[in-house]
This record gives structure tokens, C-alpha cells and sequence, in this order.
């Protein structure tokens, strides 16, 4: 029950029980004094309540609870535990009426205006005065213990760009019907293409040498590279091994590269064919989207490297867009397993497809870890389930679609920065998660919060976040 003025402020009703236990070995009637004592910054106010209790403990009955009769007490004796439970009522009351006057305190003293964006970067989203105070204090972390389940109405946000871009991607604004109940979900693991034979996959992909020409190296890792090239006159990226890779990792490029073979979703990014003449340094041919991978994008919009604008609507606009193609993978039953910004790719007009993770460990190797054995995993983007069971269902791609909001909310800052990879099912278990970012909207925040529910069964459906996302992304429109 201690609140410190660094702690955490409980925001519903807390209780605690004091147990004091029987040694069986004598009789014995002994008084208990409890001595409650509440404070607040200002020590005038402080609050102290004491009340005693007796304890009565009878031989031969050890640690146990003893249930006397009726008779035993006497009149004056019931009246004294009326008055014992009557204080303990009115204790509680004055620490939860304590809590609230500190918790509204440090409410009125937050700044209301826009607060600083990370890096200076200002494409961040902005935070004017709310309706209502944040729910969720400045620290490095927020719990979620006391969640409310149902996620309050998106209010309009002031934005430096009007909503020209709803225009230019009206046509994939679809209407789901998001059901006011969370559906039990299974919690059988689903499948993943990436585990399946790519053989077949590669024969139906596979074409000549001549019709694929690299131009320039545009990114390159410790047994990856990307080109620049052109396939049927048409503008494509290339991804290939190095010389030294491995027959394992050689496996796992080709397995991951053509995962996607097969669907067909605007949201989506398939691979467009595979050349196989050096079977030491395939060649994967991809659409070349114009902004490239979305990751690095908004680093370098952050990092002012790329001035180019992206206001809160184009945000928002993402995250739905991420979330269509999600939904299009779940309904082919695929647990898509790696959800995170690194593995979308933007174009010109800002829209974003989901592609495979093919080189994403050595492009990207911050964002991967090995714990307990050989495989590379994004441990800070996985659920709670995944770390300790390794266990991979639609709720986890749910989890990982909430820290790919946080993303783009900070405009792709390293989630979990300070926290070792080792401990993060510890610290995930204990009730941590990543802290509302700043400039970040209470609502926005709220979404993502629920998609970190420790229970896989409470975390919300695709459709309802689609349904939310939608519905915040008009209120941002409509308020412009």
C-alpha cells in the first residue's frame, strides 16, 4: 500500500490483509495494535488512524484460523469488532482519498501544451490541452494492472496537415464490424509459411538469369545485399547472400524471401521471382516501393535527414494500412510472427505494404536476440506467451501490432531500449510496458495499451482496432 513520490499511484481500489498465525503450543488471548498512517507531500496533512484487535489463539490449534462461537465475546466484544472493521473501512477510505488528492496534484501541474518531440523532430504527433488529464504518468514505464476494457472516444487533435491524403487512399477505406465482445481466441499455434518446403514455391518463381539486371548496391549487411535493378523493364529491388553465408541461413533466406508467394492484397508485398542459376547467391526480385523500407524512413525524417512531412493523419493512415494487410494474412490462417516496422516498406504517396523478413536479422540486428537457442528473434516485439512458451497465435501478431503504433508514434525509437533482452519476460510479467510517448495521444496510447493485455484471450480483435483506428483517423479529418 505505500505510495512514495516517485511510486505509482494506485487508480482503483486497493485492499491488504494481515495475517497473524497460531502456534498451537498455549492459549493465549493478545492485543494487536495497528497503526495506519497516510501522508501527502504537505505533512500537515497527514493522517494517522490506530485501532486495536485481539488475537486469540487456542492450543492445539496451529496455523490455522479459529472460528469462535457467537457466545464467546459477549455483547461488548461484538461491538468492539464492529468498531475494529468500521476503522478499517474508514482507513481505506482515507488512503484511497489520498491517492486521488496526490494523483489530481501532479494532474494539474502537467504541462497542457505541446511538449518537446523526440530528437526535435516536428512530425510528431501533437498533444494540446485534453478534455481530460493523461491517465498514465511520465515515467519510464506504465503498468496496465487496472485497464479499463473498454477504450474512450477519440477527441480531435490539432495537425499540421490537412486530410488531402484520405483522398489519395480512399480506396481501401473498408467498413468492419467490430463486435462489442473480445472473442475467446485459440491458442493454438497457427501456421507459418516459412516452415514449409520453399522448393515448390521457388520452381513456380524461378526465371532466367538474363531477364534480371542489377544496376546498384543500395544496403548491405554481414551476409546479405540489396540492389537497385531492373526485370522486364520494370524497377525492382534485389536481395541476395554473400559468398560465405551458410547452407542454414542460405535455407532460411530462401524460406523467408518467398513466404509471401501466393496471396494477393494491396497491403502485401510478394515477391515477384527468383533466379536460381547460382545456387550460392540466389536472387529474390521484389517490387521496388518508392520510399523504401518504412523503418528507415521515419528515422530519417526523425534524424531531419528527410524532410519530408508526415503529420498525424499519414500516422494514423499507416497503421491502418499495416492492419489490412495483418488482417489479410490472419484470414489465410498465417501468423505472421515478426510484425514491426522494419518489415513494411512506404511509398511515394505514403502507402505501405507488409513484406517478408528476409534479411531483416542482418539488416537490422539490434532488433534480434538469441536467448536459450540459436535462433534470432525480435524479443522486444513478442508477447508474453511467445517469450516464455514460445507460443505464436493471432494474439501475439495483436501484441506485436501494438509496439509497431508505439513505432510509429515515436517515429520508430528502439522499444525497450534500456531493458535486457534476458529479462524482458520478467519485466513484461511483472506488468511493464512500453510508456506513452511523447506528444502522444491519451487514445492512441489506450489502443496500444490493450494490445499489451497479458491475457491473450482480452486483447482486442483486428476488425476492433480496425474499427477504432478508423474511427480516430475520421475525428482527426473531421476536426481540420
Amino acid at each position: 500500500m505505500n505510495i512514495s513520490s516517485s511510486g505509482l499511484i494506485p487508480t482503483s481500489v486497493q485492499t491488504f490483509s494481515i495475517t497473524m498465525i497460531c502456534t498451537g503450543t498455549k492459549s493465549a488471548e493478545t492485543m494487536v495494535l495497528i497503526h495506519l498512517y497516510v501522508s501527502t507531500k504537505e505533512k500537515a496533512n497527514a493522517t494517522i488512524v490506530k485501532f486495536k484487535r485481539n488475537k486469540i489463539c487456542l492450543k492445539g490449534f496451529g496455523n490455522e484460523s479459529i472460528r469462535l462461537s457467537p457466545n464467546y465475546f459477549g455483547s461488548s466484544s461484538d461491538f468492539a469488532l464492529g468498531s475494529v472493521l468500521t476503522l478499517i473501512t474508514l482507513a481505506l477510505f482515507v488512503v484511497i482519498a489520498s491517492a486521488y488528492y496526490i494523483k489530481r496534484k501532479k494532474r494539474e501541474q502537467e504541462h497542457t501544451y505541446m511538449t518537446a518531440l523526440y530528437d526535435s523532430n516536428p512530425h510528431m504527433f501533437l498533444r494540446p490541452r485534453f478534455a481530460r488529464p493523461p491517465s498514465i504518468g511520465s515515467g519510464s514505464y506504465a503498468t496496465i494492472d487496472d485497464l479499463q476494457k473498454n477504450p474512450p472516444s477519440p477527441t480531435p487533435y490539432a495537425t499540421s496537415d490537412c486530410c488531402r491524403h484520405s483522398e489519395n487512399n480512399s480506396n481501401y477505406r473498408v467498413s468492419y464490424y467490430a463486435s462489442s465482445q473480445v472473442m475467446l481466441i485459440s491458442q493454438v499455434s497457427l501456421g507459418d509459411p516459412r516452415l514449409a518446403d520453399p522448393s515448390q514455391r521457388i520452381s513456380t518463381l524461378t526465371v532466367p538469369r538474363s531477364a534480371i539486371v542489377i544496376e546498384c548496391l543500395q544496403e548491405e549487411g554481414i551476409f546479405g545485399k540489396i540492389y537497385k535493378g531492373k526485370y522486364h523493364q520494370r524497377t525492382v529491388t534485389i536481395k541476395t547472400t554473400k559468398d560465405t553465408v551458410s547452407k542454414r541461413l542460405l535455407n532460411l533466406f530462401l524460406a523467408e524471401g518467398t513466404m509471401m508467394f501466393g496471396l494477393d492484397h494491396k497491403n502485401v508485398l510478394n515477391v515477384l521471382c527468383v533466379n536460381m542459376d547460382n545456387p550460392t547467391k540466389p536472387l529474390l526480385v521484389y517490387p521496388c516501393i518508392g520510399r523504401g523500407n518504412l523503418k528507415r524512413f521515419l528515422v530519417n525524417c526523425r534524424q531531419r535527414k528527410d524532410n519530408t512531412t508526415v503529420s498525424t493523419q499519414i500516422l494514423v493512415d499507416m497503421a491502418i494500412q499495416i492492419l489490412l494487410g495483418l488482417m489479410y494474412l490472419h484470414s489465410k490462417n498465417i501468423c505472421y510472427k515478426d510484425m514491426a516496422a522494419r518489415n513494411a516498406v512506404v511509398g511515394e504517396k505514403f502507402d505501405v505494404k507488409i513484406t517478408d523478413n528476409c534479411l531483416s536479422r542482418d539488416l537490422f540486428p539490434n532488433d534480434y536476440f538469441c536467448i536459450g537457442d540459436k535462433e534470432s528473434k525480435p524479443i522486444k516485439w513478442m508477447a508474453l506467451e511467445s517469450l516464455v512458451y514460445d507460443q505464436w497465435t493471432f494474439p501475439t501478431d495483436v501484441w506485436a501490432f501494438g509496439v509497431v503504433l508505439w513505432e510509429l508514434s515515436t517515429m520508430c525509437q528502439q522499444p525497450y531500449a534500456d531493458i535486457d533482452p534476458f529479462e524482458m519476460s520478467t519485466h513484461l510479467r511483472t506488468g511493464y510496458r512500453l510508456a506513452q510517448p511523447l506528444g502522444c495521444p491519451d487514445e492512441l496510447y489506450a489502443v496500444m495499451t490493450y494490445c499489451w493485455l497479458q491475457n491473450p484471450a482480452d486483447r482486442p480483435q483486428l476488425n476492433q482496432l480496425l474499427a477504432y483506428l478508423n474511427e480516430f483517423y475520421t475525428a482527426l479529418c473531421r476536426f481540420v
